[in-house]
This record gives C-alpha cells, sequence and structure tokens, in this order.
C-alpha cells in the first residue's frame, strides 16, 4: 500500500511527539520523584530532631529533680540516720507529681537506705551502679541505662512486669530464637548527697522505665505531627527502641492497638544499631512502608542500647507524586496535541502550496 506524502508527514510528526512525550514522562517522573523524596527526607529529619529535644529534654527534668531534691536538709538527715521513713510520704508524692518510677536513696557506701518505690527492699550494695559510683565520687550524672530484670524487682514486681514483653514476630525483621525480653530501658539521675561542708553522705538516684511509658512517644507526636491523619491512618509516628524492639510507640498494629513487642526492619538494625549510622529512608514499619528516620541510643558509656525513631506515612507522599505525574502528562499530552494538529495543518498548507507550484 502506497503512503502518500501526507501521511509520511503526519506519521513522522506523530512518532515525534510521541518520543518527546516519552522522554519528558520519564524525565518529569524522576524529578518530582526525587524533589518529593528529598522533601520528604528533609522533612523527617527535622521532626527527629524535635523528637531528640524531647527525650533529652525528659532527661533533663529527672536531672532538675534529682538535684534539687537531693540538697534538702530532711533528705540529708534521712542519710545520716539510715532512716528514710518520716519523708516517704512526701517523696511519693514527689515520684507521682514527677512521673518518676522510683526514687533511691544510698549511704556513702552505696548501699540502699530506703526505696520510696518498693520500701520492702532495702541494705543491697549497688556500688558497682555506674550512676551510684560516679555521685560517690562527687558528679551528678543523668542518661539512659538498661535495667535486667533482676534490678527491675527490687524496685518492685510492678515495674518488672511492665518492661516483660512477649516478642511478636513482624516481615522483614532479623529472625531470632529469643521470644520474651525481661530487661527494661530507664532514664536516670543520680546526684551525690552533701553535707555543710560538701562532704559526701551518700546518694539520691531515681528515674522512670520508658517499657510500656508512652509519655514521650506521644509527647513527640503531639509537638511534630498534630495527631493529623491521611485516609484514616495516623500521617506521623514516634518510638522509642530497646535494641530494635518497640518498647514505647504510637504505631498501631492491624487490631488497633500499640505495637509494642514487635521489632524494626532488618537493615534499619543493622545499619543503626551494629553500624551506629542513622537511617533516613523509606522503611517498612509493622504492616506498611513509612518515609523515615532513626538514630542510635546510647547509654551513659556511649554503648548503643536502642534507636529513636519518627517516620510518616509513604502512602501520603506516594499519592502527591501520582497526581503531580498525572497532571503533568495530561497537560503536556493535551500541548503536544494541539502543537501536533497546528504543525500537521501548516505542513498540509506547504504540501499543497508546493504541488499547486509544481
Amino acid at each position: 500500500m502506497k503512503i502518500t506524502a501526507r501521511n509520511r508527514l503526519a506519521l513522522i510528526f506523530l512518532a515525534v511527539a510521541c518520543l518527546i512525550g516519552v522522554v519528558t514522562s520519564l524525565i518529569v517522573n524522576r524529578i518530582v520523584t526525587s524533589e518529593i523524596v528529598f522533601e520528604a527526607q528533609e522533612r523527617v529529619r527535622e521532626h527527629l530532631s524535635s523528637a531528640r529535644w524531647v527525650y533529652e529534654s525528659r532527661i533533663r527534668d529527672i536531672d532538675r529533680t534529682i538535684h534539687w531534691t537531693s540538697v534538702r536538709h530532711v533528705v540529708r538527715r534521712a542519710v545520716t540516720q539510715r532512716d528514710a521513713r518520716f519523708i516517704e510520704g512526701e517523696l511519693v508524692r514527689l515520684m507521682k507529681e514527677e512521673g518518676l518510677d522510683f526514687l533511691t536513696l544510698l549511704d556513702r557506701e552505696g548501699i540502699v537506705v530506703h526505696r520510696f518505690n518498693h520500701p520492702q527492699v532495702s541494705g543491697d550494695r549497688l556500688r558497682d551502679d555506674i550512676f551510684v559510683r560516679t555521685a560517690l565520687f562527687g558528679r551528678s550524672i543523668s542518661g539512659t541505662q538498661i535495667l535486667t530484670r533482676e534490678d527491675l524487682l527490687k524496685e518492685g514486681e510492678r515495674l518488672a512486669k511492665r518492661a516483660t514483653f512477649t516478642l511478636i514476630p513482624v516481615p522483614k525483621a532479623k529472625p531470632i530464637d529469643k521470644m520474651e525480653e525481661t530487661s527494661g530501658m530507664v532514664l536516670k539521675a543520680a546526684h551525690p548527697v552533701l553535707d555543710e561542708n560538701g562532704k559526701i553522705l551518700g546518694v539520691l538516684m531515681g528515674g522512670l522505665l520508658l517499657n510500656r511509658n508512652y509519655e514521650l512517644v506521644d509527647r513527640i507526636k503531639g509537638i511534630v505531627f498534630k495527631d493529623a491523619r491521611y485516609k484514616g491512618k495516623e500521617i506521623g509516628t514516634s518510638t522509642i527502641f530497646m535494641g530494635d524492639l518497640r518498647i514505647s510507640t504510637n504505631v498501631l498494629d492491624k487490631e488497633g492497638n500499640r505495637a509494642v513487642g514487635t521489632r524494626a526492619m532488618k537493615e534499619v538494625r543493622d545499619q543503626t544499631l551494629d553500624k551506629g549510622i542513622p537511617w533516613v529512608q523509606r522503611a517498612f514499619v509493622v504492616d506498611d512502608w513509612y518515609i523515615t528516620a532513626y538514630e542510635p541510643i546510647r547509654d551513659v558509656e556511649g554503648k548503643i542500647v536502642g534507636m529513636l525513631y519518627v517516620g510518616m506515612l509513604e502512602k501520603r507522599y506516594a499519592d502527591i507524586q501520582e497526581r503531580l505525574i498525572l497532571f503533568f502528562f495530561l497537560f503536556s499530552m493535551s500541548g503536544m496535541l494541539v502543537a501536533l494538529t497546528i504543525s500537521f495543518f501548516f505542513s498540509w498548507r506547504m504540501l499543497r502550496k508546493y504541488r499547486g507550484l509544481s
């Protein structure tokens, strides 16, 4: 079948237009994707900085409470007389007001004089605890620490029970044989108790258990994400990990419960916990993909003991990306169709004029 010059011209214009359209769409898709991902990652970095500020602020609050309590005359008297029963009610109220889970008074040998959360257990020696040891050298100390079940039991059965998790399998987590975790992560501070001449009489130590304590993660979410939702799901979430285990989170599972007892994705664990490098990219969180930022949590000795996380639902950004690309595609295709029609019309007229002259 013979193809006329007019049809050949039309086919050439059509092929060129389609090629330009395809190449342009690929370029735009790449640009839009990289820009959206970059913007999301920059935003989640800022959110992680806010989360870190909230976490460190809580440590400073605890440190301030322990400091101002340790300089009180009644505390000096209690450690000197090795009897704190006369201030027990007052300090128990203080614990409640400040959100502390434990408050312990020790003498200059590091022996427990009184546990205000669990007064039934006293007389044990805690000099090997780095917080107690540092305070007995006259220096204050505050930060994060991992406590064993044995340590937690000394502070009460309730805390030991709250710290215990049965591990819940989730996709993409690193396979392990362990099915239960009984240790706890605490925020803690210790200050020396000094007499009027600056001589060390003992130590006051206190803190809170992060396991199943949702105060910090919910405060982070409220400050950073304003409890915004997208298609019925929370846009932003925050988590505190002990190792790779979620011990405090507002990430929800499919039943709508907080996903404590679940673990982070293997790649996140390997980079953040094993190498100490923050993770700022997409990650699978319990049952969905998020644009995430993780950074290591270190204890007072500098050892990596957990992770701090914030994440934004990826689907929201994916939908924005799809809408932008679709809008551009329709716009560019419409423009090319108009241009093709105009070009074809003028080419056809030129071809007629050429034939008329010949």
